[in-house]
Parts: C-alpha cells; sequence; structure tokens
C-alpha cells in the first residue's frame, strides 16, 4: 500500500514538474504569431509583416494593385523584444508588443526608410497569411487579365478589320447627317459617313449645345440598305433618290436624317438647330 502511495506520489511531482516547466516556457518565448499593418498617408498601400513560427516576410498590399513581397525575414525574441532580421541581407527590425496587447510597436523602424522609428503596427486578425498561395492566385489572375486583354484586342482588330472592308461602300452614303426631332425634348444629333472616318455620332443638348455624348456604332451594308448598330439596337436605313435624306426601315416609330450643305459648317449652332428642326 505504501509503495502504491510513494508511485502516485512520484507521478505527480512529476506531472506538476511538466506544467510548471511549460508555463516557464511560455512566459519566457512569446509568440507573435499573426499579421500586422503599416500605412500612412504618403503610402500607396500598406506594408504587412507576416509572421508564422520563426519565419516572416515583409510584403505590399496595394489593395486591387495587388502585393508584392519584399523579402524573408528570421524570427527571434530576446529580451521579450521581436526581432527580424532579413535572411539575405543585414536589415534587422526590433519590435514590442503594445498596450494593447495585439498590435507592434516598431522601435527602429528608420532602418526600412520609413520617416520614423517608433510607428505602431496594427494587428490583423485575418493573418497570418499564405503569401506563396496569394502569390499563386494573384500570377493566375493577371494570367486571366492578359488573356481577357489580349483576346478583346484580337476582337478589336477583327472589327476594324471587317469595318475598313465595309467602308468603300459607304460611297452613297457619304456626308453629314442631322437627326430630324419629332419631340421638344429630343437631344441634336449629328452622324458623319465617311468612307475615311467611316461611321460617327455624336449628341448635344438642344439648348445648349453641351455634349451629351458621342458612338462610334457598327456598321454594314445589305441589300436593303446602310445597317447601323449591333444587335437588338441596330437598325436598316434607305437612301432617298436624290441622296439627301435617310431613313429608318425598321424603327419602332418614324426617323429621318438629313445632309448638311457641305459648304455649310454644322459647328454653326444655327444652323444645326435649324437642321433638326424645332418642333
Amino acid at each position: 500500500m505504501d509503495n502504491k502511495k510513494d508511485v502516485m506520489s512520484t507521478f505527480f511531482k512529476l506531472v506538476a514538474i511538466g506544467v510548471a516547466g511549460s508555463l516557464l516556457a511560455a512566459c519566457g518565448g512569446e509568440d507573435f504569431t499573426g499579421a500586422y499593418r503599416f500605412k500612412d498617408s504618403s503610402m500607396k498601400g500598406a506594408m504587412v509583416l507576416n509572421i508564422h513560427g520563426d519565419d516572416a516576410e515583409i510584403f505590399g498590399d496595394y489593395g486591387a494593385g495587388g502585393i508584392k513581397p519584399f523579402g524573408k525575414i528570421k524570427v527571434s525574441v530576446k529580451d521579450g523584444k521581436l526581432l527580424l532580421d532579413e535572411v539575405n541581407g543585414s536589415l534587422r527590425l526590433a519590435m514590442k508588443r503594445n498596450v494593447d496587447e495585439r498590435s507592434l510597436d516598431c522601435l527602429n523602424c528608420k532602418v526600412m526608410g520609413l520617416r520614423k522609428d517608433d510607428l505602431v503596427w496594427e494587428y490583423d486578425p485575418k493573418g497570418p497569411y499564405d503569401l506563396d498561395q496569394m502569390l499563386k492566385e494573384q500570377a493566375r489572375k493577371n494570367e486571366e487579365a492578359l488573356n481577357a486583354e489580349l483576346e478583346k484586342l484580337q476582337q478589336q482588330a477583327l472589327e476594324q478589320g471587317r469595318r475598313n472592308a465595309e467602308a468603300p461602300k459607304l460611297t452613297p452614303y457619304e456626308g453629314d447627317w442631322v437627326h430630324q426631332r419629332t419631340a421638344k425634348n429630343d437631344p441634336l444629333t449629328i452622324m458623319t459617313i465617311w468612307r475615311k472616318s467611316q461611321v460617327k455620332s455624336w449628341t448635344f443638348n438642344f439648348e445648349s449645345m453641351d455634349r451629351q455624348g458621342q458612338d462610334i456604332p457598327r456598321f454594314e451594308i445589305t441589300d436593303a440598305g446602310l445597317k447601323i448598330g449591333d444587335g437588338s439596337k441596330a437598325h436598316t436605313y434607305s437612301l432617298s433618290a436624290d441622296k439627301k435624306i435617310l431613313t429608318c426601315m425598321d424603327c419602332a416609330k418614324s426617323e429621318h436624317w438629313a445632309k448638311a450643305d457641305p459648304k455649310k459648317d454644322l459647328s454653326d449652332r444655327n444652323y444645326a438647330r435649324q437642321m433638326a428642326g424645332n418642333p
């Protein structure tokens, strides 16, 4: 019976020693694992200190502009201070825990070219980050964006080639055309049709002549006439025998365009308004 008590006593002493040892170890080496951010008004993005165990890195977070790694860091703790040593350099940062017990106070941030030493790096609850995975994801998105841009440029080149092929067929329709207004609130709309500049249009406020918009619409010459616009917004226009009126053949309501006198300038507000009409 006494032997059993001795064994149990020894067991509890060993457990107590182990617990005490672990508590001492925890007190002696604080774990700074996490992410910490610094940004001031002169910076385009935030600097992020990303700590995971004995390793860390600093990277720039530019929001929609992506992230940029600045370097790997080795982490150590001495006398309650966090020491960050650049892996491929001689730079050393020293920090300590802020009074909020979450953020970090930098003790020598000037070595990084920042404005002063004592800067607070705010605790980021989303960290620590998997920087390698973030960079892979960023590279994937950049590649997708590049491919989308190349596809867009290719489509634009194909469309321009198609327009150039159609342009010589515009000869019968060449001129400056003014939309014939049918209501007081209609804007003043001018459309130019030339083989060289192809089809373009501008919309102005009828009273002030302030520009409201402009467009370079899609066009093609069909057996029925000049087709302007794309998809459901496309309409076909026929040319009058005297080549002075363009009439929409498939619009929901009557639409006509009158050809301006080539000897007159549509930048003349009075002439432009006169051509458009004032119902």
